[in-house]
């Protein structure tokens, strides 16, 4: 019996083995009929790895372009290379591999049946163009925009931090010439702090784009603090009486109110700024009279001017059927008299704004060329720029009022040359 079966066994085993094989790559067949290899293309998006071996160099790269991604072949059994996405490949461009100064081969990686899949051997690169890397520090300017609700002002804008480092093509931040920092105030009746992100701006005012720039904060932190206002009138007080030729029109000032700042309990007790009556006396004037003043000091305490408001008001006394008004004097008008032997006198203005009181009618029709005036130079010696008055011959039914000006004294050069010919003539 055994012996049967072991010739069964070895009988013709040439033909039996050949059986097997076939029926191995009959196997084979069917399967890959059923499951047959495939081949696609995958575009993944490109990572870069040592970027700081250029910055360490002075450098940065941009991708040229702005194309940032490869596109490659894949070949796997449709079983699993249905299954896959780009998701499941790495691409990485290590800048140590960079290649004359413009591409970086990409390395293609699975990370899903690695064993089973077969990427093309085709290499790819990422394109890139250097630029010079540039650092700088700027100040931020703190600011705010928007409506201010009525009774406030602002009175203090600050930032935290003050100055912000700034890495980037050189390209770009040459262009940088301010950097701002602005909360919005509309609708805000309390200080508050609030974190923006500054913006950059070239010379001309433009937006320069960070979108390149790495900076030392994200964002900033700015302080805005109110303060409550008043707008007040201003008073004033005379002292003296006119002259009885004289009949008072009217005392007016430029501005006729201004705004202060301080407590609302302050604030309270303000009804008008008042101008005393030691500056005008009306026991000295001949005439129509304007004068400038400094209001700071008459300012009651606790308050102060609003930031922006002049402190100098200008108070106009004019009388009766008279108004005021301003003209523009030329230099040539001016005569300057008495000037000291060896010296030569200038004016530093090409032109001198003067008041001038009259009837309407009377300054409609006045020309400053008409207007003549003279400085009395006797008591000026050699120097920079000496104070001096200006004074004026009045016209008919027109009052010109006297004024300050600065004039040049220096040697007059043109002396030097009379008294040297006059040496010279002499031997």
């Amino acid at each position: 019996m055994k012996q049967k079966l072991l010739n069964a066994l070895t009988k013709d085993v040439g033909l039996k083995i050949l059986a097997i094989v076939f029926s191995f790559l009959l196997w084979l067949v069917v399967v890959n009929i059923d499951d047959p290899k495939q081949t696609r293309t995958f575009t993944s998006v490109v990572t870069v790895t040592n970027a700081d071996v250029l910055t360490q160099s002075g450098k940065l790269y941009e991708i040229k372009d702005g194309v940032n991604t490869v596109s490659f072949r894949v070949t796997a059994k449709r079983s699993i290379i249905e299954k896959l996405s780009p998701s499941d490949f790495s691409a990485v461009a290590d800048m140590n591999n960079l290649e004359n100064s413009e591409r970086v081969p990409v390395t293609i990686a699975a990370k899903s049946y690695a064993n089973y899949i077969t990427i093309s051997s085709r290499q790819n690169y990422l394109y890139v163009k250097l630029k010079d890397l540039a650092t700088e520090r700027f100040v931020i300017n703190a600011q705010t925009t928007g409506d201010l609700e009525p009774e406030l002002a602002v009175e203090e804008v600050t930032c935290s931090p003050t100055v912000i480092t700034v890495t980037g093509p050189e390209d770009v931040v040459s262009k940088i010439a301010n950097v701002v920092a602005t909360a919005n105030i509309t609708g805000v009746t309390n200080s508050f702090t609030e974190n923006v992100i500054p913006k950059f701006f070239d010379s001309k005012g433009e937006a320069v784009d960070a979108s390149s720039l790495t900076l030392s904060v994200s964002t900033v932190s700015v302080s805005v603090k109110f303060v409550n206002t008043k707008t007040v009138d201003i008073a004033v007080k005379t002292s003296g009486t006119l002259a009885s030729d004289l009949t008072l029109g009217s005392i007016k000032t430029d501005p006729s109110s201004v705004m202060i700042i301080g407590e609302a309990s302050a604030l309270n007790e303000v009804s008008n700024i008042t101008i005393p009556d030691t500056v005008i006396n009306l026991s000295n004037l001949t005439g129509s009279f304007t004068t400038t003043v400094d209001i700071t000091t008459y300012l009651p305490e606790g308050v102060q001017l609003a930031e922006g408001t002049s402190p100098k008001v200008a108070i106009y006394v004019t009388m009766a059927n008279e108004t005021a008004s301003t003209v523009s004097v030329p230099a040539a008008n001016v005569e300057l008299k008495n000037v000291k032997h060896g010296l030569a006198a200038t004016l530093d203005a090409e032109n001198i704004t003067v008041n001038v009181f009259g009837k309407e009618d009377d300054l409609a029709a006045l020309k400053a060329d008409n207007i003549k005036g003279y400085i009395d130079c006797s008591s000026f010696d050699v120097g920079e720029s000496q104070n001096a008055v200006l004074q004026f011959d009045n016209l008919d039914g027109i009052t010109i009022q006297n004024t300050s000006v600065t004039v040049t004294v220096i040697e007059d050069p043109n002396a030097k040359a009379d008294s040297s010919d006059a040496h010279d003539s002499g031997n």
